[in-house]
């Protein structure tokens, strides 16, 4: 799932500020009312709506270097059966 906009984190609170159930705000934005619960859990913690860094392994290719790895592999029907070995010396 995709991260939360600042905008849909401030509008969380404001719902919640406003007296609205975490069900009906998760109805209204669209999210489960466990997100909603831990965004209100979390800003009510740290005053803030910034979300917590991402932990885990950095991505290996950065964005540009991914797109060219997934327009070579698909630029010639052969390229997809090849193994990261070949990949990695083409």
């Amino acid at each position: 799932m995709k991260p939360l906009t600042p905008k849909t984190r401030g509008a969380i609170v404001y719902g919640h500020n406003c007296g609205q159930s975490s069900r009906t705000i998760a109805k209204q934005l669209g999210c489960g009312k466990t997100t909603v619960n831990d965004i209100l859990k979390r800003f009510h913690e740290t005053h803030s709506l910034t979300p917590k860094k991402q932990t885990g392994r950095p991505p290996l290719l950065n964005s540009p270097a991914q797109q060219k790895l997934k327009e070579f592999v698909q630029e010639n029907g052969e390229n997809h059966r090849l193994c990261t070995k070949k990949l990695a010396t083409v």
